[in-house]
């Protein structure tokens, strides 16, 4: 009976720690999301101030990025995924914006 309790402990671990990574996935696609949306509001923005104000709003939401990506990545390790190669791919980060 005790093994079936530490068994049954040890799979809601697995499944807690699952449901994290999704988390932090769906926080760093949401995100993007949010870099894609600034990016194409920067786009059309021809007042200098204004666009200058963008990048920053776009630098401080693409660190945040980088953050998240480095969170799932270790949600990844903790669960005993080593391979974060495609990372860069499916969830790629564009560079720093420069102001004007």
């Amino acid at each position: 009976m005790a093994k079936d309790s530490v068994e049954k402990t040890q799979e809601e671990i697995v499944q807690e720690m699952a449901k994290a990574l999704g988390h932090t996935g769906s926080l760093l696609e949401e995100t993007l999301k949010q870099l894609k949306e600034i990016e194409l509001s920067m786009s059309q923005i021809e007042d200098i101030e204004e666009y200058n104000c963008i990048v920053d709003r776009f630098n401080a939401v693409r660190d945040s990025a980088i953050f998240r990506r480095e969170m799932l990545i270790i949600h990844r390790e903790a669960l005993g995924m080593r391979q974060h190669k495609f990372m860069d791919i499916c969830y790629p980060i564009p560079p720093r914006k420069k102001k004007r």
